[in-house]
């Protein structure tokens, strides 16, 4: 008996193969989707791949309790992107090992490899970092942007996940009020994907003012520059028209 943590990749009909071929056989079908805006509903999923899924809460993955089943069953969980980008999802491996768990992991694209679209170097990334929904605290939390200091320190890009529900004008005017408590000068012009790689993508490189005015459909994510090298500003620009 097998637990498969498998990686959907950005689009719903982005599953290897392999996976696919696996998810055929497997007695059980999970997805973790509290992490994130799915760019599509779980039945579009579920008619994509021809499999009955069942959602799981944050309480029910984290607590493991799931993976008892992978103990007479086979089993896989379903993550959106790739399939160890989330710590929980290591976490869940390591609790494997302890159990004598047999596990096998099916790796995919994910956003961390999508923004290269942008035509920023992946080498030229710092840590990522994720923008909290300040309406689900009851203080308004910023030491995400401690890594946009660390990051612009060495010249390194920052790429900010955001939360679920989290609206892009909302998010641009959390990351203001965040940089003008911490004392960060953001760059002018930041960038903005949406929907990353998936056929209704669309990238935005403006001036934050600007960025605040525009409809831009989740999920998306922030980018800000650093530094820039001559072709990622040629390609940068080529957004901006």
């Amino acid at each position: 008996m097998v637990f498969y943590l498998i990686g959907l990749g950005l689009e719903k009909k982005s599953v290897s193969a392999d996976a696919l071929a696996v998810l055929q056989n497997c007695d059980g079908i999970y997805l973790e989707n509290y992490t994130v805006n799915f760019p599509y509903s779980i039945k579009e999923l579920e008619d994509a791949l021809g499999l009955k899924i069942e959602q799981l809460s944050r309480q029910n993955v984290e607590s493991e309790k799931f993976l008892e089943n992978a103990k007479t069953k086979n089993i896989a969980l379903l993550v959106y992107g790739d399939s160890l980008s989330a710590t929980t999802h290591l976490q869940l491996i390591i609790s494997c090992k302890k159990q004598n768990i047999l596990y096998k992991i099916f790796h995919n694209s994910s956003i961390l490899t999508a923004v290269a679209e942008t035509g920023l170097s992946l080498y030229k990334f710092g840590k990522t970092t994720s923008m909290p929904n300040w309406k689900e605290h009851t203080n308004k939390p910023t030491s995400f942007v401690n890594y946009i200091k660390e990051n612009l320190s060495i010249k390194a890009h920052t790429l900010i996940l955001t939360d679920i529900g989290l609206k892009l004008k909302k998010a641009i005017e959390q990351l203001e009020e965040s940089a003008k408590k911490e004392k960060i000068n953001l760059p002018k012009k930041i960038i903005i994907v949406s929907k990353a790689g998936i056929d209704k993508q669309k990238i935005f490189y403006d001036l934050i003012s600007e960025l605040k005015k525009k409809k831009v459909k989740m999920p998306f994510c922030i980018i800000l520059p650093s530094e820039l090298h001559f072709l990622e500003k040629e390609a940068l620009n080529s957004f901006s028209k």
